[in-house]
């Protein structure tokens, strides 16, 4: 009768070294909280004869705006634009079903004018969209907001425009996703 007590030991004992089961290493693969940057992209066509000559006194090689003649096209070839600086979207667990949801913006073209940018959350309750307008005049601009989403997985996204004193540029869109507890 000892042989299959042993034997049911060792079934036992393999089912939990083989490691939780699929369902929970699911939930537990996404972190509690998760960032991620974004290059933005200039719009060669929205540089002012402003913009050039703030190119040329700093020395910025956005779009051949340092160097071109004021009379001759800026060069537009790079499919989506030259990069002008950065958007990082940061996304934290705080507990019952609540997360906050960051946004920083960087130039790397001069100080931001505006910024128009979206950010959309989902969750277990449901999906929101805000919009951030912002006509801040600053190198770095950097907002949060806090939204309910439930408890598990949630997702933030952003996406939007940023204007720089040399041009406008696009936000590419960015998304992360953690697990909200």
């Amino acid at each position: 009768m000892r042989v299959p007590a042993v034997a049911t030991t060792l079934i036992v004992l393999a089912a939990l070294l083989s490691g939780p089961a699929p369902a929970l290493a699911d939930t537990r693969a996404d972190p509690l909280d998760a960032t991620v940057s974004t290059p933005a992209l200039a719009d060669c066509s929205s540089i002012t004869a402003t913009g050039r000559e703030y190119a040329r006194l700093h020395g910025i090689a956005l779009c051949g705006a340092d160097s071109a003649p004021a009379s001759a096209p800026l060069r537009t070839e790079q499919v989506g634009g030259e990069e002008c600086g950065s958007a990082t979207l940061v996304m934290t667990s705080r507990g019952g079903g609540v997360a906050t949801v960051e946004w920083r913006v960087e130039s790397t073209t001069g100080p931001v004018l505006g910024v128009e940018l979206d950010v959309s959350t989902a969750g277990r309750s449901g999906d929101t969209m805000r919009r951030f307008v912002d006509d801040a005049a600053s190198q770095r601009v950097r907002r949060s907001t806090v939204a309910f989403l439930g408890v598990g997985r949630a997702a933030a996204t952003v996406s939007g425009t940023v204007t720089t004193f040399l041009a406008t540029c696009r936000i590419a869109p960015a998304s992360v996703r953690i697990h909200v507890r």
